[in-house]
This record gives C-alpha cells, structure tokens and sequence, in this order.
C-alpha cells in the first residue's frame, strides 16, 4: 500500500454491516480489542499487537464481497477522520531507514476527484507520492470508498517504486477482491476504546491489514498545529500488527505516525502542511492520477489491463 500500508472468505456481507457484524463477531470470540495507552507512551513496542495475532488474523477471516447498496458517493465526504474531499492535500514529514540510516522522509497525499467503480462500488481515487532523502521513492493510488454509515474503506490500490529517479517496479496492484485481494475498512465513522480488530486489506500477495484503537480523545501538537479528540490507531499487518502508532485528527485525518517494533523502514512524520488546491491544481492531480493508471494497464495488464477508464466527478 501506498500511505496507508496491509484468510479469505466465502461469505458475503453488506457494506456497513459488514463491518459491524464482524465487530460483534469478535467481541464474541473474545477480542477486547481496548488498547490502554497514552501518547507519550507511543514510542514503546505494542505488547496487545504482538500478543494478540490471532485476534488480528480473525479480523479479516469474515472479509468478502460488498454491496454496492450500501455504498454513497465518496466525494460527500462524512468521515471526520478520513476527509475525502477533492482537492485536499496532505504535507507530511520526517525520517525513514533507507540501508539502516536515517534519512529524511516526506510524502504528499491529495484527494483527485477520480472516480472508478470497484466490485461495483464506487471509489475515489487519493495520489500518495513519497520522497527518502529529497528523492523521488514511491508514487501510487489509494482507493478508498464511503458506506452509508460513514466508513471509509480500502478497496484497491497501486504503487509504483522508483530509484534515482526512475521506475522500477510496482508490487503492490489490486482492486477490489480479484485474485484473492482482500477489502476492508482503513477508517471506521465510530471507534471507542472497546472496538476489536478491524479489517484494513491489502494486496492478496501479502499479509492483510488490520487495525486496533489505543486511545481516544487526545490532544497533541505537531509542526501544523495542535488538535483536540485525536484517535490513536495501532495498524500493522495481521501477522505482525504491532507496526506503527496513527493518530488521526477530526477533520484533518492523520497527523502523526510513530513506529512500533514491526516497522521495517521506522518510518516517522507530523502533518506539516494542509491545502486546498485550487481547481486548476485539482486538475492536474487527477490527470497524473489517469497517467497512472495508463501505466497500470502497461505494467499490470492482469489487473488493470481491462477495467474500464475511471472517470473524473461530473465528467
């Protein structure tokens, strides 16, 4: 996965209650799922993660087809805590391992006003472009889709990998469930300190996603600025959940990532700017968004190669 890094099913769910009949699955399978923690606390290794895989596993056994009934426009934007107005752009900075050091680390995260029909649920499309020491490293594609209820889900992605300058590959490509990927939520509307793992989904080529709540109603101050009634989410994959700290401000979105034990590159950065691009700004995001998705279709024939054409809103 692009910003937002990841036992399949047969069972079919809808939308929004797929995700609460699988939270009341896992309350009665014995997921407590309540985290203790504090932020100043953030910086230590998640012993819940580590001692908590299966529970994590499970959250993502019930996950399956969605829907489309359940599903809203993306671009009414009612998650506080995933804003998915088009237009809005995310600066966030700090450091990753690149080779055991320390390097600097930035990456820009913009909502296009791209949208595609994924497993007939309509998505819209966020541009994740990263930089490791001033240099370009990754770009991709989040697609992230609103249920009624004020879910936002992960429902596809592609991520391309680049070195000096140039692209080298991509390992991350899926839409929806073909090829065994699996869906799930990367923010849910209402979270509390009870809530169990949650399904986040991923690539069928690793591990799926999964998160767990830490702590609600904190206050914290990054380079941006300070914010009250923060959630701090544990995400990782299910077999290693206990990868990074996010912490997710209303109406912002994620201002902060403090990394756990399982983080492989250490990655850690604070929102340091939030824009609202102009229309001609938005434009030219989503027209990379398309290239991208040109280059898809070249790179991954069998994912991409005959989907149709995502289309701009009101296009």
């Amino acid at each position: 996965m692009s910003l937002f890094p990841h036992l399949r099913s047969h069972l079919r769910f809808r939308g929004g209650a797929a995700f609460v009949a699988l939270l009341l699955l896992l309350t009665a399978c014995g997921g407590d799922g309540g985290s203790a923690g504090s932020s100043d606390e953030s910086d230590q290794s998640s012993d819940s993660g580590a001692d908590s895989a299966d529970e994590s596993t499970l959250a993502c056994a019930g996950a399956g087809e969605l829907d489309p009934a359940d599903f809203v426009d993306p671009t009414l934007d009612t998650n506080t805590f995933q804003p998915l107005k088009p237009g809005t752009q995310w600066v966030r900075g700090g450091s990753t391992l690149v080779g055991g050091r320390e390097v600097p680390y930035q990456v820009i995260s913009t909502m296009s006003d791209v949208i595609r029909t994924i497993d007939g649920v309509p998505a819209i499309a966020m541009l994740d472009e990263s930089e490791d020491a001033g240099e370009i490293a990754q770009v991709g594609i989040d697609y992230l889709a609103l249920d009624k209820d004020g879910n936002v889900w992960l429902v596809g992605g592609y991520t391309e990998d680049y070195e000096g300058g140039e692209f080298t590959n991509s390992e991350d490509h899926w839409l929806g469930t073909a090829d065994g990927a699996t869906i799930g939520v990367l923010t849910p509307a209402e979270m509390t300190a009870d809530t169990p793992f949650w399904c986040i989904g991923g690539d069928s080529e690793e591990d799926p996603s999964v998160g767990l709540p830490v702590e609600t109603g904190v206050s914290d101050c990054v380079e941006f600025g300070c914010f009250d009634d923060i959630r701090i989410v544990q995400e990782g994959q299910a077999g290693a959940p206990d990868n990074e700290y996010k912490y997710y401000a209303p109406g912002v979105g994620v201002v902060r990532n403090i990394p756990l034990n399982a983080s492989l590159h250490q990655d850690r950065f604070e929102l340091l700017n939030l824009i609202e691009l102009s229309p001609e700004g938005l434009i030219e995001v989503s027209e990379r968004v398309l290239d991208l998705e040109d280059h898809a279709r070249e790179v991954v024939p069998d994912v991409y190669g005959d989907t149709p054409v995502s289309k701009r809103a009101g296009g």
